[in-house]
């Protein structure tokens, strides 16, 4: 192996950078990464770029110029767009944040998520860029054993939304307290078991107004609503739509 230290420094990269022609380094190699979520947002959350990976089966058309509150259930939104918030605050990158990602198929899996403020050449903050990428034990970031747990306890949830899932069952089944799990809540979702059960529920729903043609008072029923009018409510809080609207914005055909 050759040990001699190499005389490039950071100054030759960037000088080698600016003399290409603009494009050739382009976002899109990252279509060549199933594995691997890309995306490029402007400095109001708008998403300008991403790759297949990132819109796994939704449309194109239906995520560009949209913002995660567009596109997701609050409560995950609200976390993605705060991480947004503190990187182009800051200044400074993001790097490998693991976190609880629930895919457009309702499964869950952990993601480590690193995100970078992009500048104009006048210095102006303008964007962000972020990739994701599942992690697991098999891979070069393990998934600490509490989030483990994490996982399955949410995966369970989702699992059970068409029943009345209660937070004290919930715990039961972790073999936790119900302050325990609270706080597992807090520390690895920023939320609470109540309100990720809710929001399980209503992104199950989602993606059953989307995907089949199920009535929406059946879509209901099926995340455990035995009330049509308690489920619309419910949706429309996540959401800010209900039901109707949501399968007709985002359905395709």
């Amino acid at each position: 192996m050759n040990t001699t230290k190499s005389s490039f420094d950071g100054n030759q990269v960037a000088e080698f950078l600016d003399s290409l022609i603009p494009g050739q380094i382009s976002p899109v190699l990252f279509q060549a990464m199933p594995d691997v979520m890309f995306w490029l947002k402007n400095v109001d959350g708008e998403f300008l770029f991403f790759n297949d990976a990132f819109l796994c089966e939704k449309n194109a058309d239906d995520v560009l110029g949209k913002t995660d509150a567009d596109l997701l259930p609050s409560e995950l939104a609200r976390v993605y767009m705060e991480d947004d918030r503190q990187v182009m605050a800051s200044g400074e990158p993001q790097w490998n944040k693991v976190e609880l990602v629930v895919a457009i198929n309702g499964g869950v899996e952990w993601r480590a998520t690193s995100k970078v403020p992009l500048r104009n050449r006048a210095g102006v903050m303008v964007g962000t860029a972020g990739i994701s990428r599942r992690v697991g034990m098999d891979e070069g970031l393990p998934v600490p054993s509490q989030q483990r747990d994490m996982a399955t306890i949410v995966g369970t949830i989702y699992k059970n939304v068409d029943k009345e899932i209660k937070v004290v069952d919930v715990a039961q089944a972790a073999g936790v307290s119900v302050s325990s799990l609270e706080r597992l809540f807090k520390a690895n979702m920023n939320t609470t078991p109540k309100q990720f059960i809710i929001q399980a529920k209503i992104s199950t729903a989602c993606e059953r107004l989307v995907g089949t043609n199920m009535s929406v008072k059946e879509v209901g029923a099926s995340v455990g609503y035995s009330d049509h009018a308690n489920f619309t409510r419910g949706f429309r809080k996540v959401m800010k739509m209900s039901p109707t609207d949501y399968r007709r914005n985002y359905r395709k055909g």
